[in-house]
């Protein structure tokens, strides 16, 4: 019993300086997201004529910009969103469709070691 209190001791540490590193990692995002939008601005709107890759030989990097429309995101599509298209696509067979998907997918959905959560504990 000792090993695990001591264990969930140095795992509620840990998941606290992950929570807090998280939380600075989110307002860096923001702030990389005003500094994108102050670039959109400049490429929107050019005064003379921009690269659209620059070399930074020091940090081994490479800014590229991407016009509007002629890149393409990266995507995922949730079930509810694949149902959607289904029964769209094949109404009088999108259910049965589902249900196949649903049945080929799930087993793979199932976790094959341990896992652990760790949640404040409610007030209510």
């Amino acid at each position: 019993m000792d090993d695990l209190k001591n264990t969930l001791r140095k795992y509620v540490e840990l998941t606290k300086k992950i929570q807090e590193a998280n939380a600075r990692v989110n307002e860096l995002r923001d702030e990389r997201r005003l500094m994108e939008l102050d670039l959109a601005a400049i490429y929107a709107h050019p005064k003379e004529d921009l690269p659209e890759r620059v070399k930074f030989e020091a940090s081994q990097m490479i800014f590229t910009m991407k016009k509007p429309g002629e890149w393409k995101k990266g995507w995922t599509l949730s079930k509810k969103q694949l149902a959607e298209y289904v029964m769209t696509i094949l109404p009088e067979h999108g259910e049965e469709l589902m249900t196949e998907i649903m049945r080929r997918h799930e087993p793979k959905l199932v976790g094959t070691d341990f896992a652990f959560d760790l949640k404040p504990i409610s007030t209510e």
